[in-house]
């Protein structure tokens, strides 16, 4: 019985040595261990505040100009692209008129060649009834002092005028069939151009998020820099943790037998 504790105080006694020394390699690399890791913390830290920063200015920019806004909202995920006043006020005139111009050649667009003509001649005949009305009443006037009003002499010549209107207005009928067409034809020009004029205005509040987007995309390579950067940060530390606590224990323990 007094040989085994003997041999085991004996074999303590030279072991004491070699574990004292193992676990002071243990603590050194501990120490060194947290001191990677503190580095590497610090490392992702800024990789974070960097790839942070980079996302926040990869977000598409407001931009505003005379002619209007561009804005963006990241949190709806949503934009707005609004005309300035003065343009905005154009833009409505423009389509007011535009509306006005379509309503017009509506009167006419809307019925048949033949009756758009008819239509068209009747609203100018309006302004021709007056003068023919007068050269009636002058012919009768000259008629009646002559003393050949209800004679046959004068109805010859009464029938002579009326002849005469009615060629007038013949001619009038027969051109109000194509000045109705080329009525109509301008009109919806002029509706078309208003129009084209109103949608081109809507261009610039476009082009001005084109470019608050294109200032974001720009920075969004940055951004996409940094996101890598920093999962690289991640598994660098996660390596260094994974790594440390098994290695250090391994080289520990086996310095106690060699």
């Amino acid at each position: 019985m007094a040989g085994w504790l003997d041999s085991l105080i004996d074999f303590g006694i030279k072991a004491a040595p070699t574990v004292a020394k193992a676990g002071l390699s243990y603590l050194g690399q501990q120490e060194t261990a947290q001191s990677q890791q503190q580095t590497a913390q610090a490392q992702i830290d800024q990789l974070n505040q960097n790839a942070a920063a980079a996302q926040a200015a990869a977000t598409p920019w407001n931009v505003g100009s005379l002619g209007g806004t561009a804005g963006f909202n990241p949190d709806t995920q949503t934009s707005s692209l609004l005309l300035s006043p003065e343009l905005s006020n154009v833009y409505s005139g423009l389509l007011s008129r535009s509306g006005m111009f379509g309503g017009q050649a509506g009167q006419y667009a809307n019925l048949d060649p033949f009756m758009a003509g008819e239509q068209f001649y009747q609203q100018q005949q309006q302004y021709y009834e007056p003068d023919e009305q007068r050269l009636r009443t002058e012919l009768e006037t000259r008629l009646l002092n002559q003393g050949r009003l209800g004679a046959t002499g004068g109805q010859n010549q009464q029938q002579m005028l009326e002849e005469a209107i009615g060629r007038n207005q013949q001619q009038r009928r027969t051109a109000g069939f194509s000045q109705a067409q080329g009525l109509i034809d301008t009109l919806l020009g002029r509706e078309s151009g208003d129009m084209g004029q109103a949608v081109g205005l809507l261009d610039v509040p476009l082009q001005q998020g084109k470019l608050g987007l294109g200032i974001g995309g720009t920075l969004g390579n940055a951004a996409a820099t940094g996101l890598e950067s920093r999962a690289e940060g991640i598994k660098n530390l996660n390596d260094i943790n994974q790594g440390n606590s098994s290695d250090n224990m391994y080289t520990a323990l086996r310095g106690l037998f060699k």
